[in-house]
């Protein structure tokens, strides 16, 4: 591998230094790097069964591409030593922490920063996709995030391909190939990336694999032909509301269940849809905008227990609310239901953003600014909802009075309040 200190050859710019090593993985090893310019940058070096002139040549095409986003620690140079080559991409941020991490509590993440890093994760697929390409092998082990924004970076982007060219390498990652891959049936593609980042989903917001119940704990031996059973040709959703036979094992599948319970519908639905008729039926699985849509609206569920203070959401079919963590009534707030559609809990941290005031919904992983978060009253115990946009809002009062609330000033949230938002309008209710 590198040593610190030699000078690598780049393909389309000056001289990389190599520094001290990162971390290895099946690949290869990444290395701290500066450039020519004294940027801080990462190098991806192959270990010897991946030094492919194939695969460079797939790299070296997509540095030649532009990044999808700046979500994606992507391809920015090709390196090399001789006849041995790895490529540059952006050093990853120290405030950024792994997938496992989370999973094994080794960092603390709030769930609103949760959802808006499956918010985040969903954004950065669709637009790798809206570009004609796939990912080829989503897995926890790509995905970093931002414990306090739920900001998401995606590394490993050399295992892109797309219909025209693929790098026939890797496809995937065992536990998050899609079924059809694991029998051998297809190779990966648009619709195996949406089976992947389900899994990777499940796994951030359950804690638990979504295959992996009472038919793993059976196996003695977890074997190739183990694999091919669970994930290959009989998976079998924990919770698939049919078939009971993979339900998680009390003591073994701890995190799932207490996840179900908590969270309210839409989320279940949409991870049922993915894993049950989406598991044979690629067709079948949910879009980009299906996720949005329901991760969006579990973001926007969002409470909290005034007696500990941690967030909970709220379930339009559940009549009460009992704290996950102390067990104590939360009280609801009040909330602002959007085209008679979409629920906004009004807690005193909400804010509103372009896409919650779009017809056709948007996207929730790419926010922006603010146009609209939620004040004391100066003098009263109450609360306003400020307009940080450009445009009036206009509003209709419970007394059938009408007000324009200016980019600045606050509607008085109390129910029946009416407001025009533009393309959209919401009612305020208790």
């Amino acid at each position: 591998m590198l040593k610190r200190g030699e000078t690598l050859t780049s393909q389309f710019g000056g001289p990389v230094t190599v520094g001290e090593e990162l971390g290895s993985g099946g690949q290869g090893a990444v290395y701290r790097g500066t450039n020519a310019e004294g940027r801080g940058v990462a190098i991806k070096w192959y270990s010897p069964e991946f030094q492919l002139e194939e695969f460079r040549a797939s790299i070296t095409q997509l540095v030649m591409r532009t990044p999808p986003s700046s979500r994606f620690l992507w391809p920015e140079d090709v390196v090399s030593r001789g006849t041995e080559f790895g490529y540059v991409m952006r050093l990853r941020p120290t405030n950024y922490c792994s997938v496992p991490q989370i999973l094994r509590r080794r960092v603390s993440v709030r769930f609103r920063e949760l959802v808006q890093a499956a918010n985040q994760t969903v954004s950065a697929f669709k637009e790798l996709q809206a570009r004609g390409l796939f990912y080829c092998d989503i897995s926890d082990k790509n995905l970093f995030l931002n414990p306090s924004t739920g900001d998401v970076l995606i590394c490993d982007n050399d295992n892109v391909g797309s219909a025209e060219r693929r790098p026939n390498i890797m496809l995937g990652t065992p536990r998050y190939m899609a079924p059809e891959i694991v029998r051998g049936e297809a190779e990966p593609s648009s619709l195996t990336d949406l089976f992947s980042m389900a899994v990777l989903l499940f796994l951030l917001l359950f804690n638990d694999h979504p295959l992996q119940g009472a038919a793993e704990a059976k196996i003695r031996c977890f074997d190739a032909a183990a694999m091919q059973q669970l994930y290959g040709t009989s998976p079998v959703f924990l919770f698939d509301p049919v078939d009971d036979s993979n339900r998680p094992v009390p003591g073994v599948q701890v995190n799932a269940p207490i996840y179900w319970a908590l969270y309210p519908a839409p989320v279940k639905e949409i991870f049922t849809q993915a894993f049950t008729v989406g598991l044979n039926d690629p067709g079948s699985r949910p879009t980009f905008t299906d996720w949005h849509r329901a991760l969006g609206a579990l973001q926007d569920a969002i409470v909290y227990c005034s007696h500990c203070g941690k967030q909970n959401f709220y379930d339009a079919e559940k009549p009460s609310l009992a704290c996950w963590k102390c067990s104590s009534a939360v009280p609801l707030p009040m909330r602002l239901t959007i085209q008679g559609r979409r629920t906004v809990m009004l807690n005193s941290d909400t804010k509103l953003y372009r896409h919650h005031l779009k017809s056709r919904g948007g996207d929730p992983g790419d926010r922006g600014e603010s146009i609209g978060d939620m004040v004391r009253h100066p003098t009263e115990r109450a609360w306003g909802l400020r307009n940080l946009g450009e445009s009036p809002w206009f509003t209709k009062l419970p007394d059938g009075s009408a007000q324009s609330i200016d980019s600045g000033r606050a509607v008085l949230v109390q129910p029946g309040t009416e407001i025009s938002f533009g393309e959209v309008t919401g009612v305020i209710e208790a």
